[in-house]
């Protein structure tokens, strides 16, 4: 039976991890402990701050310390501003694909011998980035299979690593449809904002009305920068072109 050589996974995996450095204002000197050792580390406790360090790091595996970072600011958030958000405190970050979940498109000749048991290229890579599940129910149909993983990783370094594969023709995330209220997160100079953001009327197709809450976490304890009642025509506050940062570097 044929068995691919086997691809360099370690130098994959190093390679994303440093593109994905630049990113994070937080990891300046690009210092990772063994990528292998990272895989295991997910899934994180709190899942919106793993998924938020996950964006904003552009990383395989959410950094430990932004991780936590996050948590402890949107603890201290919806602590001391829980009057001010009121209901708007429970809305929590929603990434717009799943975590862990790759598409992977394949030629007509690969898509056969994936069906006939023969392909083992992924074996390696389904191993030490701790798959969970191969769905090749969709081959038939769209000559697609879909790799689950057990941790939350992000789906672009994914693609990057498994693109490597003989016979791939196109990867893609599973993305997550429609619209919703959302957390979103930046990393500024000497800290973090975070623009709560709550949404409803068709969200489906994109929400219709929206009011935005903005806070900074520059010192000791977080700041309410201000509230926006989009929803009642109030024209955009002076920190609004700041803060829509926020929305539009979303998980980019």
């Amino acid at each position: 039976m044929f068995r691919s050589p086997r691809i360099s996974i370690i130098a994959l995996m190093l390679l994303c991890l440093g593109l994905g450095c630049s990113k994070s204002t937080r990891n300046q000197a690009c210092k990772y402990d063994d990528p292998l050792q990272r895989i295991g580390s997910s899934p994180m406790e709190n899942e919106e701050a793993e998924l938020i360090a996950l964006c904003l790091s552009g990383e395989l595996v959410a950094p430990d310390g932004l991780y936590e970072q996050v948590m402890t600011d949107l603890a201290a958030i919806r602590t001391a501003f829980a009057e001010t958000l009121g209901t708007a405190g429970q809305i929590e970050f929603r990434t717009p694909w799943s975590t862990g979940v790759l598409m992977l498109g394949f030629d007509d000749s690969t898509v056969q011998q994936i069906r006939d048991g023969e392909y083992h290229a992924w074996d390696d890579l389904n191993d030490q980035l701790q798959a969970t599940n191969v769905d090749t129910s969709h081959l038939d149909f769209i000559g697609c299979a879909v790799i689950v993983f057990n941790g939350r990783l992000h789906p672009y370094r994914l693609a990057e690593i498994y693109s490597q594969l003989p016979g791939l023709e196109n990867t893609s995330p599973s993305f997550i449809r429609g619209d919703s209220p959302n957390v979103y997160s930046r990393e500024i100079q000497g800290g973090m904002t975070y623009l709560f953001r709550n949404g409803w009327g068709d969200c489906p197709s994109g929400c219709i009305s929206n009011e935005f809450w903005y806070f900074s976490c520059e010192g000791p304890e977080p700041e309410f920068v201000g509230y926006w009642p989009a929803y009642e025509g109030v024209p955009p506050p002076h920190w609004w072109e700041e803060a829509w940062l926020n929305r539009e570097q979303y998980c980019d």
